[in-house]
């Protein structure tokens, strides 16, 4: 590649409803916070519900202690069609501690490992992340070049 180039392409003819079909086929997913200028990154399971992302986790786990310090995050989300051919949805923006009683109440249903963890809604232990993305890059498996989406966000 010629130095300057860079392998995406931007693009509007991507919806909303086009990227989200990827992510409602598969939730495991790679989650990066930030650390003061070190990127954390570990693997999770996203959850799409009524148009929102969210992630399931423990009150007390670091990734709290790094979104409350820096809440800017990246979440990747690997590709892969019949034939093998890997690509991936990049997805940018930042997350938020939700603490709305119902959103956490609904947690409860759309997480299916939810009653593995927590004793309900009101657990001391649980915490629902919500998380707000302001641009996505696709790379499609078997292309060559991504296709970066930029989408404004409501918070």
């Amino acid at each position: 590649m010629k130095k300057g180039k860079t392998m995406g392409k931007v693009s509007d003819q991507l919806t909303k409803a086009d990227l989200y079909s990827y992510i409602s086929k598969q939730q495991y997913v790679y989650f990066a916070t930030v650390l003061e200028k070190q990127p954390k990154l570990r693997p999770m399971t996203l959850f799409f519900d009524k148009g929102r992302f969210f992630f399931v986790t423990f009150r007390n786990d670091a990734k709290i202690i790094q979104i409350k310090s820096n809440k800017w995050c990246e979440v990747l989300l690997p590709l892969q069609d019949e034939s093998g051919s890997h690509g991936y949805l990049r997805m940018s923006g930042f997350s938020m501690i939700c603490s709305d009683a119902y959103t956490r109440q609904e947690a409860t249903y759309f997480c299916y490992f939810f009653d593995d963890f927590f004793d309900g809604a009101d657990d001391p232990s649980f915490c629902l992340l919500e998380l707000f993305f302001d641009s996505f890059e696709l790379l499609r498996p078997g292309e060559s070049h991504s296709i970066k989406v930029s989408i404004s966000n409501q918070k």
